[in-house]
């Protein structure tokens, strides 16, 4: 295969995978301050802040029922789920499990 033929090749396949890595973190439905009872948690599309420490976020999972599954260092996940305009399930790798409601 001429160099040419192959360079266009490795380069249509980087921008599809570029292209598809900011849309998903553009429609983040978890990212803002929430009111979780416990702390006023926030999330951005990197990191996450329980009322007490930015944590910085690996990776972001999301499940085929529309949950997302937010992995830190350590093994520390947690879950977020059934998200309506301003409400949303929250629970940790420890077991604790919280409704939130989005912080005015």
């Amino acid at each position: 295969m001429p160099p040419r033929f192959s360079s266009l090749i490795i380069l249509a396949i980087g921008h599809c995978a570029a292209a598809a890595t900011p849309a998903l973190a553009d429609d983040l439905p978890f990212v803002g301050e929430w009111d979780c009872g416990v702390a006023t948690f926030s999330f951005s599309q990197d990191s996450y802040n329980n009322g007490n420490e930015d944590m910085p976020i690996l990776e972001v999972q999301e499940g085929t029922d529309g949950s997302y599954t937010l992995l830190f260092a350590d093994d520390y996940t947690v879950s977020l789920s059934g998200f309506t305009d301003n409400k949303m399930g929250w629970l940790s790798s420890s077991g604790e499990s919280l409704e939130c409601k989005r912080a005015e």
